[in-house]
C-alpha cells in the first residue's frame, strides 16, 4: 500500500474478487464500507481503464448483505424468467443470488445510462459478476469526502445546490429516480458534487413510490443546504418537477 493514501486497509484481500473485472492491477486500501459493499481505491492498468486510479465497489457475499426495505424500489420490476421469479418471490437461495445479481447489474445500467445523458455520475469502467469499477474521485492523498463531512461556503452552497437539482431534473427527465439521495451518497470534489450509490434507483414510469422517492431525496438534499443559507423549498421543487415530468416537459 502506498503509504501517501489515507485509507484503511481491510484484513481480507479482496484482489482475488476484483481480479476478474480485467482492469485492476492493486488494491490500495478501503474507502468506505457499508451494509451492501466496500469501496477500494486500486490502481488500474490505464490501457483499459482510462485512470491509473479507480474506485472498485465490491459487494459483500450473500451472508452479508442487508438490502433492507428493497420492495419500494422493486416495485414494478419483473424477472422475464418465472423460474427466476418464483425463487426470488419465495426466498431461496437461488432466488437470493439472483436478486443479488439484479441488484449489482442494475446499478451498472444506471451509472452508465446517467452518464451518457450528462449526470455528475462516476464514469462506468467495468463490470464483474459481484464488483463495479468506476471513476475515483480524488488523489492519493484524499478520496473526495462525503458532502455530509463539507462545510461549503454560501457562494459554494448556492452553486452545488443548483448544480444538483440540475442533476435530480436531468435523472427524472430520463426517467430515473435516485431514491436513496442524500449528503452521505454525494461527494464532493473539486468544487462539484457527484452523485453515487445507484442500486436501488427507480423508473418512475413503473415504480408506484417514485414521487414519494423523488420528494424524500429532494427533501434530504434541501436539509443539508438549508444549513449552509441556502433557501429551498423541497415541496414545491419536487411538486414542479413531478408536474413536469407528467407533462412530458422534462
Amino acid at each position: 500500500m502506498d503509504p501517501e493514501v489515507d485509507i484503511e486497509v481491510r484484513e481480507e484481500d479482496p484482489m482475488s474478487a476484483l481480479a476478474a473485472t480485467g482492469v485492476i492491477v492493486d488494491v490500495l486500501g478501503a474507502l468506505r464500507s457499508g451494509k451492501e459493499a466496500t469501496v477500494y481505491v486500486c490502481r488500474a492498468d490505464r490501457k483499459k481503464a482510462g485512470a491509473d486510479l479507480v474506485a472498485a465497489k465490491l459487494y459483500h457475499s450473500r451472508q452479508r448483505r442487508d438490502f433492507r426495505n428493497a420492495s419500494a424500489y422493486d416495485d414494478g420490476r419483473q424477472f422475464l424468467d418465472e423460474r427466476v421469479a418464483r425463487a426470488v418471490r419465495s426466498k431461496t437461495g437461488f432466488g437470493r443470488e439472483a436478486e443479488f445479481g439484479r441488484w449489482i447489474y442494475r446499478e451498472w445500467e444506471r451509472l452508465n445510462h446517467l452518464h451518457e445523458a450528462g449526470v455528475a455520475v462516476p464514469r462506468p469502467i467495468a463490470v464483474s459478476e459481484g464488483a463495479i469499477v468506476m471513476q475515483y474521485l480524488g488523489d492519493l492523498e484524499h478520496a473526495a469526502p462525503q458532502l455530509k463531512d463539507v462545510a461549503l461556503t454560501p457562494g459554494q452552497a448556492a452553486a452545488a445546490f443548483r448544480w444538483l437539482m440540475y442533476d435530480v431534473e436531468l435523472m427524472l427527465g430520463t426517467n430515473v429516480v435516485h431514491g436513496d439521495l442524500s449528503p452521505y451518497n454525494i461527494l464532493w470534489w473539486k468544487d462539484r458534487a457527484t452523485i453515487i450509490d445507484l442500486p436501488q434507483a427507480v423508473d418512475p414510469r413503473f415504480n408506484r413510490n417514485a414521487r414519494m422517492l423523488l420528494e424524500r431525496d429532494i427533501a434530504n438534499v434541501c436539509k443539508y443546504f438549508a444549513r449552509a443559507g441556502v433557501a429551498c423549498h423541497p415541496g414545491r421543487l419536487a411538486g414542479d418537477l413531478w408536474r413536469r415530468f407528467m407533462r412530458a416537459e422534462l
